[in-house]
């Protein structure tokens, strides 16, 4: 005669151990989908960041490359003669107009130049340096972070801006960039004809910027272009 077996207790067995198969195989997806969710987030905030400080630095690079400073003096001499025509002396008189630049980094470009007093011949380039905040916005409902500008101008011409994200709380991250240009000062001299026995010296000075260069980091304040 043939034994009945009960297999209802190995039955429920498997299906626990399925169960809680099933339930390890499900955590696991969920926290593989929660990483990446997580490094998705983070890698689209990096990028943003990267976004807005290179756009900063893209925005300050194409305002003083498009600018320039101009200077004339004019140096006007005349012959000075008494009653009886005979020379007594000389009168020299100056003007001078000056054209600065306009754009948004205007006041930063003015203020690295040194205009001289009104008989000086040239302008000259000088050291200044200052720190701003530039914010951009993408509409005018949504504004991008922060990113804090560090101005550094050198007697020969460089130019370098600093460029980071400004510290918000709560936020660890941070990029930065270096934008480098070279500014390039000429001059122009002329003298006029004597006419009835006076004459005009004119004395230009043009100053522009150019060679600019975005790297990623923060460069030394000395390297060049």
């Amino acid at each position: 005669m043939k034994k009945l077996k009960n297999n209802s207790g190995a039955t429920i067995l498997m299906a626990l151990l399925l169960i809680l198969l099933a339930m390890a195989v499900g955590a696991a997806i969920l926290t593989a989908a929660v990483s990446a969710a997580h490094h998705m987030k983070s890698d689209r905030e990096a990028q943003q960041n990267y976004l807005t400080v290179s756009s900063a630095a893209e925005l300050i690079r194409d305002s003083i490359a498009g600018d320039k400073y101009e200077r004339t003096m004019t140096e006007t001499h005349k012959t000075l003669r008494d009653e009886a025509g005979n020379i007594t002396g000389e009168n020299v008189s100056y003007s001078t107009n000056v054209t600065k630049p306009t754009g948004i980094m205007g006041a930063w470009l003015s203020a690295c130049i040194e205009n001289g007093n009104d008989n000086n011949e040239y302008a000259s380039l000088k050291d200044f340096s200052d720190t701003i905040e530039v914010d951009l916005k993408i509409d005018d409902h949504t504004s991008l972070r922060t990113v804090t500008a560090a101005f550094f101008a050198q007697e020969d011409g460089k130019i370098q801006v600093q460029l980071s994200l400004k510290p918000e709380e709560g936020k660890t991250d941070d990029c930065r960039m270096t934008l480098t240009m070279q500014g390039t000062l000429t001059t122009e001299g002329l003298d006029t004809l004597p006419a009835e026995e006076e004459y005009v010296s004119t004395y230009k000075t043009i100053i522009t910027w150019g060679s600019p260069k975005i790297v990623k980091g923060i460069a030394d304040k000395g390297a060049g272009t």
